[in-house]
């Protein structure tokens, strides 16, 4: 496939690697901690439907605004809120991340990539180095930023435009991969960007076959690809 790119940026969780191995490992967590859990869902649920009607509106200070909506939603005094997500979640996390293990030939293709010359990013609705060096990526990266950190959670528009701008490029030279079609796709797709989505083999037979008979096509990825070498041979 023909793009004009100069940059491929990826989603982390469930991009790089297959979101059912970190649920099971943070099962115990996600039981000792429903309450929580439970509440942190709706206050992210809550901010992108405030996002919905405020397309525009950039949070410098997202983690203050989370919290807030976090605390309202467990019942507990903001500071402890506030520590919950800092020492449970946002540090919390890291360690569980080391253990966890990436979809085959995911750094190589990261690495490919760069030697052709494009400029990589990540773009993640956690802080990328929640997941240490993102498996060999985070060094090879020339941007890398949450969402939380562009004032806005994907989709909206805020946050890819925000990466775009740390990475020096044009949305319309980017190739954004990631593996949800409302968050990854939709988001990228309305900022401009190229898109591409991970899927296993099944689901895409299936997109494909459907999407014959539909009078009005899905709106998808330019690219659903089931391996990362897949994915380069699309790219490169």
């Amino acid at each position: 496939m023909n793009l004009n790119i100069s940059a491929v940026a990826f989603d982390i969780d469930g991009t790089l690697y297959p979101a059912y191995r970190f649920n099971l490992r943070i099962l115990p967590f996600l039981l000792r901690n429903f309450k929580f859990m439970a509440a942190f869902h709706k206050t992210r649920k809550e901010i992108r439907r405030l996002q919905l009607k405020n397309p525009d509106k950039v949070h410098k200070d997202f983690f203050d605004f989370q919290a807030e909506i976090f605390s309202q939603y467990t019942g507990k005094p903001r500071k402890e809120a506030e520590v919950f997500l800092n020492e449970e979640i946002y540090s919390g996390w890291k360690k569980r991340f080391a253990k966890i293990k990436p979809y085959s030939f995911v750094r190589e293709a990261a690495e490919a990539l760069k030697k052709k010359g494009l400029k990589i990013g990540l773009l993640s609705d956690f802080l990328p180095e929640q997941k240490n060096d993102v498996w060999g990526i985070l060094p090879l990266c020339d941007a890398a930023i949450g969402s939380e950190q562009a004032g806005a959670l994907k989709p909206s528009v805020i946050a890819f435009k925000a990466l775009a701008e740390k990475l020096g490029e044009p949305c319309e030279s980017i190739l954004y991969v990631g593996n949800n079609l409302r968050y990854d796709v939709a988001g990228a797709n309305a900022a401009g960007m190229y898109t591409a989505c991970i899927k296993n083999r099944l689901f895409i037979f299936f997109y494909k076959f459907f999407n014959i008979f539909r009078r009005k096509k899905s709106a998808g990825p330019d690219i659903y690809f089931s391996n990362y070498r897949q994915l380069l041979k699309f790219v490169l």
